[in-house]
């Protein structure tokens, strides 16, 4: 298992039915209708640069970690406190036992504090994006991180294996995210690397109805504009609105904010009751989107890639 943004992947194992079966061949149309979906960040006649997934999530474990660090705090100090204060009526074999049962105590607190700041770290002090690099001159993918490495994953366009990720339905949503996802394999066919590429889609509705194919069908649109720019280039894909890069609080607000209006727009009570209920929780989500992003440092390509995304035009 290796972390990738805001998942565990699973490494060095071969591909499951499910991933097979939603392959998308770099040879073969994916859709008639190309598009981006707001999810590049720039692009040149050699390189087109996207988002991975979870830059738009950003500020999701940030927020869950402000909680997993409270309870750790509260552990340590009620550990601290019952060590400081012993019962007054217990000695011996009794008052060891106890006080080795807050020692226990103390340390598994500390473990729950040494988690939260794990899950901080990884969108704070950190890089302001994770960006992967179509590179059309050189027929190479490039993601900055991934799973299964700390440096830069390279794979050759034709070998590289993508597929449309479909995840476990959130439990405050009810909305199944479903997300475009590339495999680097091993000779033997198993999976050594992963990263994710472009922008998530969720739909509350299931991939059965046709309300929930269309939503998921918009992976393909994403996966075809990709494929349609490495045969053709620029001229070969339509025009695209480009994430900004810049660090501002009015970015974070409309990256966060464009799926809340994509869920209103499915026209599901259920759905839109939840938009307008979390709507709080989403403002939120901004400002801790903005002081990740504020907090970190911009990426830079390795020198022997560098020739294609130090051209890029970004927004």
């Amino acid at each position: 298992m290796a972390w990738d943004g805001v998942f565990w992947v699973k490494l060095r194992q071969q591909l499951t039915d499910e991933e097979k079966k939603r392959q998308l061949k770099a040879d073969a149309p994916a859709s008639s209708k190309p598009k981006t979906d707001y999810s590049v960040f720039g692009m040149s006649d050699a390189c087109l640069e996207t988002t991975n997934v979870a830059y738009v999530q950003r500020g999701i474990l940030t927020y869950g970690c402000i909680f997993i660090l409270a309870m750790g705090v509260l552990f340590v100090g009620t550990a601290i406190w019952a060590i400081s204060n012993p019962p007054p009526n217990t000695h011996g074999a009794e008052l060891a036992l106890a006080m080795a049962f807050m020692v226990c105590y103390m340390l598994f607190g500390c473990g729950v504090v040494l988690v939260s700041l794990w899950g901080f770290h990884q969108e704070n002090f950190t890089w302001t994006r994770i960006p992967i690099c179509f590179n059309r001159k050189t027929r190479m993918v490039y993601a900055f991180r991934g799973a299964g490495s700390k440096s830069v994953i390279s794979v050759p366009w034709d070998k590289a294996f993508f597929f449309i990720e479909k995840r476990a339905k959130d439990p405050i949503s009810r909305g199944t995210p479903y997300g475009l996802r590339c495999h680097v394999l091993d000779d033997q066919g198993c999976v050594k690397q992963s990263f994710s590429f472009g922008r998530r889609v969720y739909t509350v509705d299931d991939e059965t109805t046709e309300n929930g194919r269309s939503i998921v069908h918009e992976l393909n649109d994403q996966f075809e504009f990709i494929r349609l720019y490495m045969e053709g280039g620029p001229s070969a894909v339509p025009a695209l609105d480009l994430v900004p890069t810049a660090v501002s609080l009015s970015n974070s607000w409309k990256l966060v904010f464009r799926d809340d209006r994509a869920l209103l727009a499915e026209g599901n009570i259920v759905a839109s009751s939840l938009v307008w209920l979390l709507k709080p929780f989403l403002m939120l989500m901004v400002i801790l989107h903005y002081i990740g992003m504020r907090t970190s440092r911009e990426p830079v390509w390795p020198a022997d890639i560098n020739a294609g995304p130090a051209s890029l035009v970004r927004a």
